[in-house]
């Protein structure tokens, strides 16, 4: 009888974690049915076909009402856990444009970064914010999915079309770092002057990396051999906060 019990307790939290999995995968597609509806070319998000599409909107919807009462710290595997929270970042910034739709942006939503501080989410049953999402959850990770959550915004980087998951999300996490900073609109490297003319996020997240030296070693792993020199003076760009798409319904 003892060993029965001991079998019966084993399989019963396996049995419960498949389902989570298998749950959590129905979700990934439905949100990757959004991205294939919504998300451009160029990277840029087209809001007005989320706001007229409900199917699309119950898909982001699903996710919101499961990431509610669903706690990531129960997450054994690493990047299993960056994936979903990534994801779950992504979707809340898309729901949080469409609620206010049509908006030129964010900060029009919330009055300066509003739209990142304020409890609208919930995750495990908790409030939470955008910010609290990238900061208790995310950052502590790995400093690099500062390139693949989408703040809707035209500095920052841009809304990957593929869902992450626990298979993709090291290599999307690559692509979408290397993307972002061999984006000239972005970032700037002044060979002639040794200027770098960086990103916002770099000054705002600094100690993600350490001091100014460990950004700048991160940085000139992902740069071709002729930008890879040491900059003399660093500059940081002004952000851009208009929304990542067209803005007209």
């Amino acid at each position: 009888m003892r060993y029965l019990v001991l079998l019966l307790f084993c399989v019963g939290p396996l049995k419960a974690v498949e389902e989570v999995d298998q749950r959590i995968n129905e979700l990934y597609q439905g949100v990757q049915e959004v991205y294939d509806a919504i998300v451009l070319e160029d990277g840029n998000v087209d809001y007005a076909t989320l706001k007229k599409r409900s199917d699309l909107q119950d898909k982001l919807n699903q996710f919101v009402t499961f990431m509610a009462e669903f706690d990531p710290d129960t997450m054994i595997d690493r990047n299993a856990k960056l994936a979903l929270l990534t994801n779950t970042y992504n979707v809340y910034t898309l729901v949080g444009v469409n609620n206010a739709w049509p908006v030129a942006g964010v900060r029009k939503i919330h009055p300066l970064f509003g739209f990142f501080t304020r409890k609208d989410w919930r995750i495990a049953g908790r409030k939470t914010s955008l910010n609290g999402i990238e900061g208790d959850w995310l950052r502590p990770i790995d400093p690099r999915i500062h390139f693949t959550i989408n703040c809707a915004s035209a500095s920052c980087p841009r809304l990957d079309a593929r869902v992450f998951t626990a298979e993709n999300v090291e290599k999307l996490m690559e692509e979408a770092t290397r993307r972002f900073l061999l984006n000239e609109t972005k970032n700037r490297f002044d060979a002639q002057r040794k200027e770098w003319h960086l990103s916002k996020i770099f000054e705002w997240y600094r100690k993600d990396w350490g001091k100014q030296d460990d950004v700048v070693a991160f940085i000139q792993k992902y740069l071709p051999e002729d930008q890879r020199f040491e900059p003399q003076r660093v500059y940081y760009m002004e952000y851009d906060w208009r929304l990542n798409g067209p803005t007209e319904p």
